[in-house]
């Protein structure tokens, strides 16, 4: 089925062919590997075939008829198992106060839950609406309040059809006890380098961004800061061939001795024994 009237959407000024929140639908073949930086918080759904999940140290199977939530600025790679059909929900802090607020109310679930990254059933009403979204996309649906509209009708689903348990591991890690504050620190942390730099990006001074941080995340943000820094060191080691000496570079080590001490100081390798070793796995 076709659109009528495709030119009047597609010239319009909402309507986008390179939208940053909303929804895709890929078809991979078996064997496609694929590793990318997420920008936007993303639901991935398997409709068909099965995905092989490398994120943030796991590496979850997510077959047909599941989904994983991943968090922005997450650096994965993925290996289609076998044809696969997917769809990729993008979207930023909850999509609307509603849902930031709901967010809020999951966070004091974090305290019993031992996250570990596991997929979550597709349910029938959920499947119903992705089967329904897939066709609108299909006919060139790509309007931007079209997109928000169905993320929106999205999370209403997921609320109506999951328990407050299943969502609390599902979104884990973006749950914040103030969503805002967590919002600002994921939002901006990539561009600073110093904890100094991170709370006046946030807006907040040093003392009282500490403190917040703490209550936030549970751990301190040099601490957090770092565990962020050792995750890149490692996908980029893992998914790239890119000369050690760029990767310094790109993340921000005055010369490649620098970042070989770093490395060896907190993951007990040089960067050239940890890409050897990634790779003999």
């Amino acid at each position: 089925m076709e659109l009528f009237y495709l030119s009047e959407h597609t010239s319009c000024y909402h309507y986008s062919k390179c939208m940053q929140e909303g929804f895709r639908h890929y078809k991979f073949d078996k064997g496609l590997n694929h590793e990318e930086q997420l920008v936007k918080d993303c639901i991935l759904f398997v409709l068909k075939g099965s995905l092989q999940l490398s994120c943030n140290g796991f590496q979850p199977t997510i077959s047909e008829g599941k989904m994983v939530f991943l968090c922005r600025d997450s650096l994965f790679s993925m290996c289609a198992l076998e044809n696969c059909e997917v769809m990729t929900a993008m979207f930023e802090g909850g999509v609307w106060s509603c849902q930031k607020a709901s967010f809020s109310e999951l966070y004091h679930l974090k305290g019993v839950i031992e996250y570990r990254m596991e997929p979550l059933d597709i349910r029938e009403r959920l499947s119903k609406f992705l089967e329904l979204l897939a066709g609108y996309l299909k006919d060139g649906a790509n309007c931007i309040h079209f997109h928000e509209i169905k993320l929106k009708e999205l999370f209403w689903n997921i609320r109506f059809y999951y328990s407050k348990p299943e969502l609390a591991n599902f979104f884990y890690t973006i749950i914040g006890q103030s969503q805002d504050f967590k919002n600002k620190v994921l939002d901006n942390y990539k561009g600073c380098r110093t904890v100094k730099e991170l709370a006046s990006a946030c807006g907040l001074s040093i003392s009282t961004f500490k403190r917040q941080f703490n209550t936030e995340f549970g751990e301190t943000p040099a601490e957090w800061m770092q565990k962020q820094l050792l995750g890149e060191i490692k996908y980029k080691l893992s998914v790239t061939d890119l000369p050690l000496g760029i990767i310094a570079n790109e993340l921000d080590f005055s010369s490649l001795a620098n970042f070989s001490r770093f490395c060896k100081r907190c993951l007990g390798y040089s960067p050239k024994e940890l890409r050897e070793q990634i790779k003999s796995k």
